[in-house]
C-alpha cells in the first residue's frame, strides 16, 4: 500500500509542476497555455482533478473533472493530503504554494483514491489469507518434523520400560539408527549391571559356604564342650552359631531375589500357584490333618516370577498350617490393577498391639513353634520387591489373616 501510494505521489508531483509550467498569472485572471495532458483533467469526475487558487476575486480556476466541487485549500499546508468526499469517495491531493509578483497562489493536484483504497484492502485480505494459510502449513511441517524426529526416542523409551518390565534383557542393536551410539552405550551399562550383579551373588554364595565350615566346626567344639561338662558354654556357642546362620540363609535368599527381579521378571499365575502349594502341603503331617478351603477365581496373572511366587505363596501357607487348629482358608481375587490373595487360620492369633511386629528379621512372636522366624520377613521383602502390599490383621475365624497384594500381569 505505501509503494503505491508513493508512486501516486510521484505522478502526482509530475502533474502539478507542469501544471504551474503553463500557468500565467495576470491578476485577477489566471490562464493557462494549454491542458494537461491526461484526459481524465478534462472529464467530469474522471479521477484525476486540479485547482489553482488566488488571493484576488476571480483567482479561482479548475479541471473539468472537478465539475461543481471546489477543493477546500484553506487551512491546509503544503504537502499530502487526504479528503472524504460527500459519499464513500476518498481523495488524495497534493497542495503547493507558489509566489507571482508577491501573490500567494495554492496550486492543487489530485485524484480518486477510493480504487486504490478498494484494491490494497483487497490484497490485504488475499495476503492474510496467504500468510495465514503458510503459517498453517509451517506449523503442521513442524509439527510433523517433531513428531516424526521423536520417534526414534520413544521406540527407546519404549524398549527400556521392557527391560524395566523384565520381558527383555537388551535393546535391540538397530532399535534406533539415529541414535545407535546411546543405544550402544545402554546396551553396555546393562551389560555391566548384570555382570555386577552376578559376581555380588556368588560373592554372597561363596561367602556363605565359606563361614559354614567354620560354623560346622563350632559345632563340633559345642559337641566336645557338652562332653566335659561345660553345657552353658555349649549353648552359648550354639546360640550364636544359630544366629549367624539365620543372617547366612536370610542373605542368601535376598540376593537370588534381587537378581531375578531385574532380568528374570514374569507374569504367572497366582491361582496355579496357590493351588500347587496346598497339594504339596496336604502330604505333610500337619497338613493331612487340616481342612484347606480355596476361593479362587478362575485364572489371576501377577507380575512375580514364578519362582518367587511359589516361595511367597508357601511361606504364608506354612506359616498357616503350623497355627491353624483345624482348617486354612484362602481366597484370592481381582481389584482394580492388583490381585488380592488372603489366607486365614482359625489358630490362636495374636494380640492386636504385636500385628506390626510380624515379618521383621528374625523377630519371632512365640518360641514355642519351631522355626527361625525369616520366613515372613522374606515373603515381605518378595513382596516389596515386586511393588506389592503385605499386612496382618485378626481373621474372622480366629486365627490370623495375612493379604498379600500384588500387581496383576500385563
Amino acid at each position: 500500500m505505501a509503494s503505491v501510494e508513493r508512486d501516486i505521489v510521484e505522478d502526482l508531483s509530475a502533474n502539478l509542476n507542469r501544471l504551474i509550467a503553463l500557468m500565467d498569472v495576470e491578476p485577477p485572471d489566471i490562464n493557462f497555455a494549454a491542458s494537461l495532458p491526461d484526459p481524465r483533467y478534462e472529464t467530469p469526475l474522471g479521477g484525476r482533478y486540479w485547482q489553482v487558487q488566488g488571493n484576488w476575486p476571480n483567482g479561482l480556476a479548475r479541471s473539468r473533472s472537478l465539475w461543481d466541487m471546489i477543493i477546500p485549500l484553506e487551512g491546509l499546508n503544503d504537502g499530502l493530503h487526504h479528503l472524504d468526499g460527500s459519499s464513500e469517495e476518498h481523495f488524495i491531493f497534493l497542495v503547493q504554494t507558489i509566489w507571482v509578483k508577491d501573490q500567494s497562489i495554492r496550486v492543487a493536484v489530485g485524484e480518486d483514491h477510493t480504487a486504490v483504497h478498494s484494491t490494497g484492502a483487497q490484497f490485504s485480505g488475499g495476503v492474510t489469507i496467504l500468510l495465514a494459510l503458510l503459517g498453517a502449513l509451517m506449523l503442521a511441517f513442524g509439527w510433523l518434523l517433531i513428531h516424526f524426529g521423536l520417534l526414534p526416542l520413544d521406540r527407546l523409551r519404549s524398549a527400556i520400560d521392557d527391560i524395566r518390565q523384565g520381558r527383555r534383557s537388551r535393546l535391540e542393536p538397530h532399535l534406533a539408527v539415529e541414535v545407535q551410539p546411546l543405544v550402544n552405550e545402554i546396551n553396555a551399562l546393562l551389560g555391566e549391571r548384570e555382570e555386577t550383579l552376578e559376581k555380588a551373588r556368588q560373592r554372597a554364595s561363596d561367602l556363605a559356604h565359606g563361614l559354614k565350615t567354620p560354623l560346622a566346626a563350632l559345632q563340633g567344639v559345642t559337641h566336645q564342650l557338652r562332653e566335659q561338662g561345660q553345657s552353658a558354654e555349649a549353648d552359648a556357642i550354639d546360640d550364636v552359631v544359630l544366629e549367624a546362620s539365620k543372617h547366612i540363609d536370610y542373605h542368601l535368599r535376598l540376593s537370588v531375589l534381587r537378581a531375578r527381579r531385574g532380568s528374570q521378571r514374569e507374569s504367572v499365575s497366582l491361582t496355579n500357584a496357590v493351588v500347587r502349594t496346598i497339594a504339596v502341603l496336604k502330604k505333610t503331617g500337619r497338613g493331612e490333618r487340616l481342612f484347606w478351603m480355596a476361593e479362587l477365581d478362575e485364572d489371576v496373572q501377577v507380575n512375580v516370577h514364578r519362582q518367587d511366587l511359589l516361595e511367597l505363596i508357601g511361606v504364608i501357607l506354612e506359616n498357616a498350617a503350623k497355627w491353624a487348629k483345624e482348617r486354612v482358608v484362602v481366597r484370592a481375587s481381582c481389584q482394580s490393577e492388583y490381585a488380592h490373595l488372603q489366607i486365614a487360620d482359625d489358630g490362636p492369633g495374636i494380640d492386636d498391639s504385636l500385628l506390626a511386629e510380624i515379618g521383621q528379621r528374625g523377630r519371632r512372636l512365640d518360641e514355642s513353634k519351631p522355626g527361625s522366624g525369616l520366613g515372613l520377613a522374606i515373603a515381605s521383602e518378595i513382596v516389596a520387591q515386586y511393588g506389592g502390599q503385605l499386612s496382618f490383621v485378626r481373621a474372622s475365624e480366629g486365627g490370623l489373616e495375612v493379604l498379600i497384594i500384588l500387581p496383576l500381569a500385563r
